[in-house]
């Protein structure tokens, strides 16, 4: 599922096929998944969500979910449009007719969050089927009575209606991810024992009311949509048989379409995040659609054109929904349609700025690491720089990377100079960590865009003052450098830095530890444990011939001075990193002061006493401090912007490092 293409001539021929929902009809296959921004509902985010929405409906899109609007003030929270709320039905209909000015089609989104619901955010108590504790909210919801069922079930209806009334084109309803819809399917959360609980007929009860009271409220020809869940992650929820009963079901009730949603936010199943191979969950999608005649939907990382195509071209799914890609590239699918595969900015699934945004306590507006442009296109708009400027940028890390593109595409004179003969800095490393090999994605968008825009690089110099003398502004985006601690010890041959380590300057050992549990360590761990295991086709090599599998011997322990492990690391990612140590056996030791390293190890102290840690390789992830001397070289008169961890080490990370860059890159020449 490679491809290399050029624009104007696309190869994705299943992908660029018109096809239809129910009455509406669609030029292509790839629509624009919901996502919840963290801005709705808010009036001064109105113009931000306007300009994103409009932005992807000229990014041709064939159809634009929204982000999730609450039918009752129960089933929504912080930052979310509730559609009993007049002004929230007000600014959703300028939303639609933002998309509409630009030609596009926009569904509504017809959401309840059941017990994922915030009482904390909505001032009153989550409910649910049953009231059965949420390890995500933490707090026990309670058990809907019929009354409330009955009233939920009209809500949905009055939303669709008010869809229809204020021009949009289709609606969705969410019976994934479990949420309330969902809730009441599963097992796991409805241990009622009324007509809404025991069998599956009882379970899904209440969503085949919520499609027969929205078919009543808005006729058989309006597009309705069913995200139902393919398969929840969740021990003792609903088997595949019932699953694919509850397609039918729909179909019969009246959807025009399935999306196919995968996961609960409680499964320890990464769903979304990079780990996660793309179109992982495809099969899913094509299980269902192999059991019905309505057109299928499928999402979850499908984050490239050939992806998508392969998708579709398998009969795996009639259109694919990407979300997050829609972040990275707000001309996603007219890239695709158009060939440019190359000019491309891929969604990695960090997480980092999007789910971590809209997750957070209190929730913050979503954004995009590969494009810190996502979600503010109104404070950013799209046109030349004032006055044109000779640019220099120092760093061809992700901080310098993203300023030299910034800056020449608002017109400015861009050299990049870099002292290392290969650009990427920081993202070279972390590609190299498994689930993460998507930075690669970006490393090629950055280049790609570098020479469209005819910015200069200069690979392998480290210039002098006299170099910046013919420039306006020099942009210093040296990065980082690791921190060497002063520790006996640490000058021992056995001694290497994280920086080392994925460069491939020291061999590795057998018995390796590593000091720090920061994101770094614990990425360096993950990479290294991964190292040590047989490559999946020799796996599986080995074991259609009956072969043993053969692993490199390798012993990997990560020390935590707190008793905190993978600090600083996303809460959307944080536990799929731990859980993925803990599957490759790494060893994480916590509360341990680092006193000293020897010949075989490091010493140190715990609070149950001394220890010391075996070790024929110890890697220090300590920490990080600016790259040194950049600033000194610049002479008097030329204007100095500092970025990223050049300007401030502490806690820096791509997401932070990029969105400076492009912020300082914006503002040159106004």
């Amino acid at each position: 599922m490679t491809a290399t293409t050029h624009p104007g001539a696309s190869p994705y021929k299943a992908l660029a096929r018109p096809g239809r929902i129910g009455s509406l009809a669609l030029p292509h296959r790839i629509l624009m998944g919901a996502m919840h921004l963290a801005m709705e509902g808010e009036p001064e985010f109105l113009p931000r969500l306007k300009a994103f929405y409009a932005e992807r409906a000229r990014g041709q899109a064939a159809l634009i979910i929204t982000g999730c609007a609450a039918v009752h003030p129960a089933g929504g929270g912080y930052r979310t449009f509730c559609l009993t709320d007049p002004a929230h039905r007000s600014q959703l209909q300028a939303i639609a007719e933002a998309v509409h000015a630009e030609g596009g089609r926009i569904a509504l989104q017809l959401f309840h969050a059941g017990r994922y619901a915030f009482s904390s955010e909505t001032g009153m108590p989550p409910v649910a089927p049953s009231a059965v504790p949420c390890r995500l909210t933490r707090e026990t919801p309670r058990e809907m009575s019929a009354a409330e069922i009955a009233e939920t079930v009209a809500c949905f209806a009055e939303g669709a209606r008010f869809a229809r009334a204020a021009g949009f084109d289709a609606v969705e309803v969410m019976g994934s991810e479990g949420y309330l819809l969902n809730q009441f399917l599963s097992p796991v959360t409805n241990q009622r024992t009324d007509a809404y609980g025991g069998d599956l007929a009882g379970r899904m009860r209440f969503s085949l009311e919520v499609v027969a009271a929205i078919r009543e409220a808005v006729g058989p020809d309006f597009p309705l949509i069913f995200r139902m869940s393919g398969d929840d992650c969740m021990p003792g929820s609903t088997a595949w048989e019932e699953t694919i009963a509850f397609a039918r079901s729909l179909e019969a009730a009246g959807v025009d379409a399935l999306n196919v949603g995968i996961g609960w936010h409680e499964s320890r199943v990464p769903t979304v995040s990079a780990v996660v191979p793309r179109a992982a969950f495809a099969p899913v999608a094509a299980g269902v659609r192999a059991a019905v005649r309505v057109p299928v939907i499928a999402a979850n990382r499908i984050n490239t054109p050939e992806v998508a195509e392969w998708v579709v071209a398998q009969g795996w799914a009639d259109f694919v929904a990407p979300a997050r890609p829609w972040l990275a590239d707000p001309a996603f699918a007219a890239k695709a349609l158009s060939g440019d595969r190359a000019g491309l900015n891929v969604c990695i699934a960090c997480n980092q700025s999007c789910l971590d945004h809209v997750f957070a306590q209190p929730p913050q507006p979503a954004s995009c690491l590969v494009n810190p442009r996502a979600g503010q296109e109104a404070l950013w708009p799209q046109a030349p720089a004032v006055r044109r400027r000779r640019v220099a940028v120092i760093g061809g890390g992700p901080a310098g990377l993203e300023a030299a593109r910034a800056a020449s595409e608002r017109g400015h004179a861009v050299v990049l100079f870099e002292a290392k003969p290969h650009l990427g800095g920081q993202l070279r490393m972390a590609a190299r960590v498994p689930g993460k090999g998507e930075f690669y994605e970006t490393l090629r968008y950055y280049e790609e865009a570098l020479r469209r825009h005819g910015v200069e690089v200069r690979l392998a110099c480290a210039p002098d003052a006299a170099a910046f003398a013919e420039f306006d502004d020099v942009v210093v985006a040296a990065g980082v450098e690791p921190y060497i601690p002063d520790l006996p010890g640490v000058g021992l041959p056995h001694v290497a830095t994280y920086a080392q380590v994925f460069a491939d300057e020291v061999p590795l050992g057998e018995r390796i530890v590593i000091l720090g549990a920061g994101g770094i360590g614990c990425d360096l761990a993950h990479y290294l444990a991964d190292e040590a295991r047989p490559k999946p086709e020799v796996a599986r090599f080995y074991a259609e011939r009956g072969l043993p599998e053969r692993t490199v011997p390798r012993h990997i322990t990560v020390v935590s001075r707190s008793d905190r492990v993978a600090a600083g690391v996303g809460r959307t990612t944080r536990w799929v990193l731990r859980d993925e140590l803990r599957r490759l056996g790494v060893e994480i030791v916590t509360q341990f002061v680092p006193e000293q390293i020897v010949a075989d190890g490091v010493i140190g102290t715990t609070p149950q006493g001394r220890r010391h840690l075996p070790a024929d390789q110890v890697i220090l992830c300590t920490g990080q401090r600016p790259a040194a001397g950049w600033k000194d070289r610049v002479p008097a008169g030329v204007r100095v912007h500092v970025v990223g961890g050049a300007r401030d080490a502490r806690g820096i990370n791509a997401a932070r490092a990029i969105r400076e860059a492009f912020e300082t890159a914006y503002r040159l020449g106004e």
